[in-house]
């Protein structure tokens, strides 16, 4: 299928397409392309096959996808669809077989994997192997155990359970603002989604442009690779006509996760703690529905009331929504079928096999008068100004009856809550620019509640966590406070884990040990209490009686204090120990060999916690470094998309070594976020022959280190930095062949900056040890005038070379023919495109030296030839070289 690929300097795909199907066969070519590893390593996970790939951590995974029918399920699921879904879903599969099959697959952990097409169903397995822990269950086998083991006479057990319900971790940012508070007068839609961090990310930032005259859509947003469209977060602008292409609409949305209890563990005949005694009732498989049909609305949606249409579609996860359209329309609504269940029941596996009769009728979008924050804090109706507590003039978020969408049970407090203090601060209008300090918020607003039971305790640290509270408990990456204050919460949860209190939750769970690297960390003590410090120390209702008859309870002053005098001060700042650990795609594998880059990239601190709006995450009592993170940032600008912004943790091309790889890390890692470029004509054409090399003007493409001889790199020609030094090559005696002697260094520069526009014809700067030695000119030859004149193949790629400079040969007389490094250099170059099956020289029938080199380098002479060239007429002896 025909489709046009373009990309931005940070190498973010830009499809565009003259159907819908066409447009999803460029957006599942191009994510094999960058996301090759990670589809497919998602992909077996879908199709319970992951142990080939992974090993064992892959069979426990198998195991569980078994036992749950993920295959079948997203089977059934895609048999279910309608037919524009089921087109749409193909050409989608069709296009990532093609782009794995084009070189997405090449790299080393897929080698001993056979290649197997993907099915029209895929899509929709790569989802739910990817949102099936997401919907709380295996929380729901912690509460069983704790049910089981942990009794508190005189205390309801709901009480009990309450202990270890999180203050963070889980869940997102969302926040929309009224035009009648913001400086262009138009809505904006900001956030970042929080999840477990992977290398490459969860996310894909893409832009699909269908150009159908009958349903043209324009959306620019975060894709989950190995998904079609843009589910969760996106920005469409709409043209219409005579209106020479400006927008005459757009419109936008982003979601949080609702944290419902919306997939039930049921009893399967026997008790719960037993591997074989419960199973899932899951909306998603009971339906035969995921929501696919939703996935595609979204990308046809024109108004806010369009999104929430799309969303009344929506099955699995249950998401809230913020969603606003250049009229000024701001709408909030719950998406997703939440069964209906017994009350009480959601807190321990239930005794029938079937929980719920029907579904839950979710409230009405509501209109969005000044500000809506959803961060996965309890759905509770705020109160006006004057009226909630928190200084300032700024909106209120005002939504009524928000008790209705309160659908679960486990609900972070804090970062909802400081979301609201910033907004409701704010002095002057907001803007894109203005998000940012609500992107990078670091204040702990639960931080004064753990640190006040430091109140007796006199000792120096003591001291500087009580002034670093007074001072707002911001953990900064240079606080050097902030990491007493998390080094101090890490060893308190440690320690209470191993309380005599807890010991019976330390009792075996009776789960199935094959499921525990997918369910492992669930049974984890220090893990649940570290998710419920707060309460836990609150808690002077709890009482337990030990095996001997005593009456046991926790000292939160002793023990508190306790912990301080473990930790040892230092002047070791938070960023020290808190840096993204992410995971990989195939994990017990070794990481990405990029010398001297662990992991492939250089992790940078980071500031912030669990409970800060600026969400880096570890675990108290787990580890210091962030797992969990905000793993895209966005702003949807309804004036103008130009405005707009995003950014995720590391980069647009998931392959280790590519310029794109980790190129966004420091700015996300800053809390910053880029600018959204949509316009064409700053957009550059890309090969999806895969026979040229693409990137920015001057940014790296290649890269070989030659020992002793130095390194060769190739560059992009950048035809204004390069101008000066191509003149002083091309005037030269000996380029007379080149027929540039007599232009003038304007003019050369001119002559580059044509050929840099064009999507088939690339120039390149080869450097030596960083001295530029060779001018490469790189094209497609049935794009070119030569084109007319032999019997071009599929796979060629045309060759025009400068020698400029000799490099570190002229220099030290090493090593004695600089073509024994420069031409194996252009020959690994040159077929680096995984589309070039010959590389293809033309060089002047009278120019004996180019043809010398070109013989040195392996070509064989071909025939005489003449056509016409821009110079004028042209003869010419053909050159070809095989891979």
């Amino acid at each position: 299928m025909d489709f046009d690929l373009f990309r931005d300097d940070l190498g973010i795909p830009h499809v565009r397409a003259a159907t819908e199907t066409a447009l999803a066969y460029g957006q599942g070519w191009v994510t094999a392309q960058d996301r090759g590893l990670q589809v497919e390593a998602d992909r077996m996970r879908a199709e319970e096959r992951f142990g080939e790939l992974a090993g064992a951590a892959g069979e426990a995974w198998d195991r569980f996808a078994a036992r749950e029918r993920l295959a079948a399920t997203a089977r059934a699921i895609h048999d279910a669809l309608a037919g524009p879904e089921r087109a749409w879903l193909a050409a989608y599969a069709d296009g990532v077989s093609a782009g794995l099959l084009a070189g997405g697959r090449d790299v080393p952990e897929l080698a001993g994997v056979p290649f197997r097409p993907w099915a029209p169903w895929t899509p929709i397995g790569v989802f739910l192997a990817s949102h099936v822990l997401f919907n709380g269950f295996p929380g729901v086998l912690w509460r069983a155990h704790v049910a089981r083991h942990l009794h508190v006479p005189g205390v309801p057990l709901d009480r009990v359970l309450g202990l270890f319900v999180a203050d963070g971790g889980s869940g997102s940012n969302a926040w929309a603002v009224h035009g009648r508070f913001t400086e262009s007068g138009s809505p904006l839609v900001a956030g970042d989604p929080h999840r477990t961090l992977e290398l490459p990310g969860p996310y894909q930032q893409v832009r699909l442009a269908c150009t159908d005259p009958a349903a043209p859509y324009d959306v620019v947003g975060l894709a989950f690779p190995g998904v079609p469209g843009v589910p969760h977060f996106g920005h469409a602008v709409h043209a219409s006509a005579g209106s020479g292409g400006r927008p005459a609409s757009a419109v936008a949305w982003g979601i949080t996760n609702a944290l419902a209890h919306h997939v039930e563990v049921v009893s399967d005949g026997a008790d719960s703690g037993r591997p074989e005694g419960w199973r899932l009732h899951w909306p998603t498989r009971e339906l035969s529905d995921v929501g696919v049909g939703a996935w595609r609305a979204l990308l046809h949606a024109r108004t806010a009331r369009d999104v929430a249409d799309a969303f009344g579609g929506w099955v699995d996860p249950v998401n809230r929504v913020l969603t606003a359209d250049s009229t000024g329309e701001v709408l909030s609504l719950t998406a997703g079928k939440v069964p209906h269940v017994p009350a009480g029941a959601p807190e321990r596996a239930l005794p029938t096999a079937k929980p719920a009769d029907g579904y839950v009728d979710l409230p009405a979008p509501a209109l969005v008068a000044e500000v809506a924050v959803d961060a996965n804090e309890r759905p509770v109706t705020q109160r006006p100004a004057g009226q909630d507590g928190r200084p300032g003039s700024g909106p209120r978020d005002l939504r009524p009856g928000r008790e209705a969408h309160d659908l679960g049970w486990s609900y972070p407090p804090y970062r909802a809550e400081r979301i609201r203090q910033l907004l409701a601060a704010a002095t002057a209008a907001e803007s894109p620019a203005t998000q940012a300090r609500i992107h990078g918020d670091t204040r702990d607003l639960g931080a004064a509640g753990l640190v006040e039971h430091l109140a007796g305790d006199a000792s120096a640290a003591a001291v500087r966590l009580r002034a670093w509270v007074a001072d707002g408990a911001h953990v900064d990456a240079t606080s050097v406070d902030a990491a007493l204050y998390m080094r101090w919460r890490d060893t308190l949860a440690r320690r209470l884990a191993g309380h005599p209190v807890f010991a019976s939750l330390h009792e075996p769970h009776g789960q199935d040990p094959a499921l525990m690297p997918v369910l492992g960390g669930v049974f984890d003590v220090p893990t649940a209490v570290g998710a419920g410090l707060a309460r836990i120390l609150a808690a002077d209702w709890l009482v337990v009686v030990g095996p001997d008859g005593q009456r046991l309870r926790i000292d939160a002053a002793a023990e508190a204090s306790g912990a301080l005098a473990e930790v040892a001060l230092t002047d070791q700042p938070w960023g020290d120990l808190h840096v993204p650990a992410p995971l990989l795609p195939v994990p017990d594998l070794g990481a990405p060999a990029v010398p001297g880059r662990p992991l492939g990239v250089a992790p940078a601190p980071v500031s912030g916690n669990n409970e800060t709006v600026r969400c880096t995450g570890g675990w108290p009592g787990v580890a210091l470094t962030a797992y969990r993170a905000s793993v895209a940032r966005y702003v949807w600008d309804l004036s103008d998309r130009a405005n707009s912004r995003w950014g995720v943790p590391f980069g647009a091309d998931g392959r280790p070594g590519s310029p794109h790889f980790d190129d966004q890390h420091a700015t996300w890692a800053d809390a910053r976020t880029s600018a959204v470029v949509t316009d064409w004509d700053r957009l550059r054409p890309a090969d999806t022959s895969l026979r040229l090399l693409n990137g920015p003007r001057g940014a790296e493409v290649w890269r070989r280190d030659f020992g002793a001889d130095g390194v060769v790199t190739v560059h992009m020609l950048d035809p204004d930095a390069d101008a000066d030094l191509l003149h002083g090559w091309f005037t030269q005696p000996r380029a007379a062949f080149w027929g540039m002697g007599e232009h003038t260094r304007d003019e050369v520069r001119d002559t580059y900056a044509f050929v840099d526009s064009l999507e088939t014809h690339h120039a390149y700067l080869v450097r030596w040890d960083g001295e530029p030695v060779v001018l490469v000119q790189a094209y497609h030859p049935e794009h070119d005038p030569v084109g007319t004149a032999y019997d071009v193949r599929e796979g060629d790629l045309g060759l025009h070379f400068f020698l400029g400079s000799r490099g570190p040969v002229a220099r030290q007389g090493a090593p004695a023919d600089a073509w024994s490094v420069l031409g194996p250099a252009m020959r690994g170059f040159l077929f680096a495109g995984a589309g070039t099956r010959r590389v293809v020289g033309e060089p002047d029938a009278h120019n004996e030296k180019a043809q010398r080199r070109m013989l040195a380098m392996g070509f064989t002479a071909g025939e005489v030839v003449s056509f016409e060239s821009p110079q004028g007429p042209k003869t010419a002896r053909m050159a070809y070289l095989d891979r």
